[in-house]
């Protein structure tokens, strides 16, 4: 068993690693730890030791701390210990925010260390337990599809998980052939938790149909896993042809309602889920998918803060709106300006996916806020208040502040994301060509720019 799991993590170093290994403390990681401690010298590799304090268990986890920086000095590692704070918030379970801050506290470890790869304890028990976790949350096949070997993490660093392959009765095997102690967390036997409920009722009672039946789970999360990497190709493709712009901050990316409609309903599925957040479900993907027929203005909660809307003719999808207007911002021209998740290049020549004015040519800054009560421009059909324009998008009021509007003095020419005043949308007598860039961060894309 030694040579098995010794191999496993000589396999995922090469010479000049910088490894971060997150230790609990328990058997698992302990195991984990010992056995890259044994080969990553001879690999050129330097290791160091990571444990996150959740501070959910008293003494307890206090001694875990204690009892895993101690065996990092008796083998002269270097060591880190990293305590959270963890508070339920937007009705996320206490697992899924510990979850969470732990994987945040280890990022900051290996910024620490300057690190290239994180190393977790992950075994092939968590493997079933996962899947099983996911199938009765409803996920979709990237959920069932398990838990992954690697994965990017944060910039350059890699997560990286040895004992994927390795069985909990294999490790604890390890630990006793090598003297390697480790504590028990006395919350792995509760049933409050749905995956040790998992463990310790479910997974009894389906090994007495099938002995054999962590096996099957795992042979079917290694087919699926192959499925998964032929479909997620199809899906970004989709979803590269379906992205729109939308003028929401808060929410900057949308997908065509006209678009969506002619996809295939598991396409439509899989293209949905590619753009929320991690802990949803295929009831959110309903949720979501029910929006084609719904109103303007509509929208329906995500997990872990997100929400979906229902634009004119996209569905956006992002966090839920923050409670307060956009501040009127001067922009030089040229020049560039940050408003929260907006920011605004302003140039006199061509930009990349710009939007062109011709404005006054006295004109040297502009104005960006919310909308103001008596704002009136002017569309290809006359004049027209913004309110009843938005009035009659069916535009809700609690989304009309939501939209930046692009001003000079009390003149509107811009409504990003809706209209343009027509007055400045062509050329004409004293009057110059102006460049504006808008882009949205936020959400899980890095960037969304806003034309029209």
């Amino acid at each position: 068993m030694t040579d098995k799991i010794l191999h496993l993590c000589r396999q995922t170093l090469q010479p000049g690693d910088r490894i971060v290994a997150a230790v609990s403390g328990g058997a698992d990681s302990m195991c984990l730890a010992h056995a890259l401690h044994q080969v990553a010298t001879a690999c050129g590799a330097k290791l160091f030791v990571a444990h996150v304090n959740h501070q959910l268990r008293g003494e307890a986890a206090e001694a875990d701390a204690r009892y895993v920086c101690a065996w990092a000095a008796k083998n002269g590692l270097p060591r880190l210990v990293i305590r959270v704070n963890v508070r339920r918030e937007g009705g996320q379970s206490e697992e899924n925010i510990a979850r969470q801050q732990r994987y945040q506290a280890l990022i900051q470890a290996c910024q620490h260390f300057r690190a290239n790869k994180l190393a977790t304890a992950h075994h092939a028990d968590d493997q079933v337990e996962t899947f099983l976790l996911n199938l009765l949350r409803g996920s979709g096949g990237r959920g069932l599809q398990g838990i992954p070997r690697e994965r990017p993490l944060d910039g350059e660093t890699k997560l990286i998980r040895p004992l994927l392959a390795v069985t909990r009765a294999e490790i604890e095997a390890y630990c006793l052939d090598n003297q390697v102690l480790w504590r028990t967390d006395a919350t792995n036997d509760s049933l409050s938790y749905q995956r040790n409920r998992i463990r310790l009722q479910l997974l009894p009672q389906l090994r007495a149909f099938n002995p054999g039946i962590d096996g099957v789970l795992l042979n079917t999360i290694e087919n699926l896993h192959g499925d998964q990497v032929l479909l997620d190709g199809i899906t970004r493709e989709a979803l590269t042809k379906l992205t729109i712009t939308s003028p929401l901050p808060f929410a900057p990316q949308a997908l065509s309602v006209q678009g969506l409609r002619k996809l295939d309903p598991a396409l439509q599925n899989r293209v949905v889920l590619e753009l929320l957040p991690e802990f949803a479900g295929v009831k959110h993907i309903k949720a979501v998918l029910a929006l084609l027929d719904g109103q303007t203005g509509a929208s329906v909660d995500l997990p872990e803060g997100g929400r979906a809307y229902r634009l004119h003719d996209g569905i956006a999808i992002g966090e839920r709106p923050p409670s307060r207007q956009i501040p009127d911002t001067q922009v030089p021209i040229p020049g560039q300006r940050r408003i929260g998740n907006l920011f605004i290049t302003a140039a006199a020549s061509e930009l990349p996916d710009s939007s062109i004015f011709w404005l006054p040519g006295e004109t040297r800054q502009f104005i960006v806020g919310s909308r103001r009560p008596g704002d009136y421009f002017y569309l290809p059909g006359g004049g027209k208040k913004l309110k009843d324009y938005m009035i009659d998008r069916k535009i809700p009021r609690w989304l009309r502040d939501q939209y930046p509007v692009f001003r000079m003095g009390d003149e509107i020419f811009w409504v990003a994301g809706l209209a343009r005043d027509q007055r400045f949308a062509q050329p004409g007598p004293g009057k110059k060509p102006v460049y504006i860039k808008l882009i949205t961060t936020g959400g899980k894309s890095n960037e969304q720019i806003i034309g029209g």
